[in-house]
């Protein structure tokens, strides 16, 4: 594409648009299979071809300088229109049903609406909608894709990186009494809700240095959703991240109780039989979802 007197290659655009993402070039080759060098010449020629960095260099890692920024932006809003409009094209070779599972916490808190997006472009395909459990390792027979936490051997299956998460405890506001971080050795005399067996709250002590206590109560919740309820209806102490729980938090409804500091937890990973046609649906629906949750990641949905 030719920008001002110079062209600009499609090809460097989404170079820097994956080196972006990664802050490192390395990390770039590896997820476009080429080399670090190949992956270096075309940043630099398309910050020649720009007149402007696009990054600040440390050494061995890249950093988005303002401008990087603001190409970045267009860049994403741009390749998602195109795959929009792309998808839009297909929408008569859409039909049928797709059967889909998923986490029921992610379905409230997110999917739902995504899904509602994808299905107004296809008005001939439907949806059938099934609940995921943590310890899916199989993709059942009548289950197109599949939407899962945590990585696991699907065999037959591609498993594809949807999200990562990093985990903060939370409460309500009034639990806090104004005072922010807590203390948490509160802990001892509070209620911890959980939303599995005792693990993810195990692993944040560890993180913290603090030895594991008994609370005063525990709360097993059946979800993440109905964990993060309970918190914000005052009951105790849960875990979530931004992706599940933002909304809560900016509105106010939950607060970090003990800083900033987050514990990398896991993630979501979509899971697609290898046999699929390419042009099938469930694949669609999978990058799809994948921009929607990168748009999210950058703040754009």
């Amino acid at each position: 594409m030719k920008i001002g007197d110079n062209w600009v290659s499609l090809n460097a655009l989404q170079t820097f648009q994956v080196a972006a993402r990664h802050q490192h070039m390395g990390l770039a080759a590896r997820e476009l299979n080429v080399t670090q060098s190949a992956v270096s010449h075309q940043v630099r020629a398309l910050e020649t071809s720009l007149g402007v960095p696009l990054f600040d260099r440390r050494g061995r890692r890249i950093e988005l300088n303002p401008a990087g920024q603001r190409l970045l932006r267009s860049i994403e809003t741009g390749f998602a229109d195109i795959a929009s409009t792309a998808l839009s094209l297909s929408t008569d070779a859409f039909s049928g049903q797709l059967s889909v599972a998923v986490p029921v916490s992610l379905m409230v808190e997110w999917l739902n609406a995504k899904l509602s997006e994808f299905l107004g472009r296809f008005p001939g395909l439907s949806l059938r909608l099934s609940y995921a459990e943590r310890t899916m390792t199989t993709l059942p027979a009548d289950v197109d894709m599949a939407v899962v936490f945590s990585a696991h051997s699907f065999p037959g299956c591609t498993v594809t990186p949807f999200m990562r998460t990093a985990i903060f405890p939370v409460c309500a506001p009034e639990l806090s009494r104004g005072s922010l971080p807590m203390d948490p050795e509160i802990l001892k005399r509070a209620t911890l809700i959980h939303e599995d067996d005792g693990d993810i709250w195990a692993q944040w002590f560890a993180s913290r240095g603090l030895e594991q206590f008994r609370p005063q109560r525990e709360i097993h919740a059946g979800s993440h959703h109905d964990a993060v309820a309970f918190a914000r209806n005052g009951a105790g102490f849960a875990m979530t991240d931004w992706f599940l729980g933002g909304n809560t938090l900016r509105s106010g409804r939950l607060v970090q109780a003990f800083g900033p500091r987050e514990l990398d937890y896991d993630g979501y990973y979509i899971v697609t039989r290898m046999n699929q046609s390419p042009s099938s649906p469930a694949l669609a629906l999978a990058e799809f979802l994948v921009r929607e949750a990168e748009a999210a990641t950058n703040g754009q949905a």
